[in-house]
């Protein structure tokens, strides 16, 4: 590895951390840094380490964020870490509970930790809204109340990115909406790109419930400048962000797939109690703080949609 400045990104060639990267290599505010992928390719995302932008310079280093020795030899040159990597699951999801504990919260700790022991001071933890728990929209001031595995773990990780300050860490907390978009490592588990899927491949869209609950949205690329704004702007030193920009109902989201795609269907069903919570976050701040997105649903949506057109 050489010695010109590296940017870490842990889960990067994920759904977002695909994106990330991409737009890491080709931002001026980083122009001459290194983009270090670090990710487990447990889902198989090879996708995310193909056709990178060939301005970019990129090194790639497979490994689990709880294997501490590949993690400290992945630091080494490092002036800054974006920590992406975890269990992503629907934020209400009770699935692997256990695995989503060890991986969200103290694979982020071994993380920090290791930053601390290389001196690697510069950290963007990419939390979830869903850290708040239902209801909303919340500021970032507001208690936070967070129900499941997932939302459970992504909160105590934050106690470990803010108890590392004590030992020296810079470092900003990112509370994101549910992605949406078209990105070069796909998921399909969250609702916007679920139904974009679904209504892609002549599936009725399924809606749980009456779907009239919440979801704070944010697109891919929207997520992608939040994430660098933070990084490039030393006014985010020590601050929590909420990140997200639509705040649509799932019937909204259908009704925006079928504004699109006329033949799409839906179909409603109670089976799934859970789903049924509405939480919605609150973005003023980090509009304040001088973010613009970019991508509404509908633009986004169309993007994903466009993927199945040969269907």
């Amino acid at each position: 590895m050489g010695n010109k400045p590296v940017i870490l990104v842990t889960g990067g060639a994920g759904y977002i951390g695909s994106q990330l990267v991409r737009d890491i290599a080709l931002d001026p505010r980083f122009a001459g840094v290194t983009v270090r992928i670090y990710d487990s390719l447990r889902h198989k995302n090879y996708s995310g380490l193909m056709d990178l932008p060939v301005e970019g310079r990129y090194e790639f280093v497979e490994g689990d964020i709880l294997d501490r020795l590949n993690l400290q030899r992945a630091m080494q040159d490092a002036v800054a870490v974006f920590h992406l990597a975890a269990i992503v699951t629907t934020p209400l999801s009770f699935d692997h509970p256990e695995w989503t504990e060890q991986i969200n919260h103290w694979g982020t700790a071994a993380v920090v930790d290791c930053m601390v022991r290389a001196g690697v001071t510069r950290m963007i933890y990419c939390s979830s809204a869903s850290v708040y728990g239902p209801g909303g929209p919340f500021k970032e001031t507001d208690p936070c109340r967070p129900i499941g595995p997932y939302a459970t773990a992504k909160r105590k990780a934050e106690d470990e990115v803010r108890q590392a300050e004590e030992r020296g860490l810079e470092a900003t907390i990112v509370r994101l909406g549910t992605t949406f978009g078209s990105a070069p490592a796909m998921r399909f588990d969250a609702s916007a790109n679920r139904y974009a899927y679904l209504a892609g491949v002549r599936r009725p869209m399924v809606i749980y419930g009456t779907g009239g609950q919440v979801r704070p949205l944010i697109h891919i690329r929207d997520a992608s400048s939040a994430l660098r704004l933070c990084l490039a702007d030393p006014a985010f030193i020590g601050e929590t962000v909420n990140a997200a920009t639509e705040h649509p109902s799932l019937n909204d989201i259908a009704a925006t797939v079928q504004r699109l795609m006329p033949e799409a269907t839906t179909r409603y069903t109670d089976q799934d109690i859970l789903s049924e919570i509405s939480f919605d976050v609150d973005a003023s701040k980090l509009m304040g703080m001088g973010w613009t997105p970019q991508v509404n649903l509908e633009a986004g949506l169309r993007e994903v949609l466009e993927r199945w057109k040969g269907f």
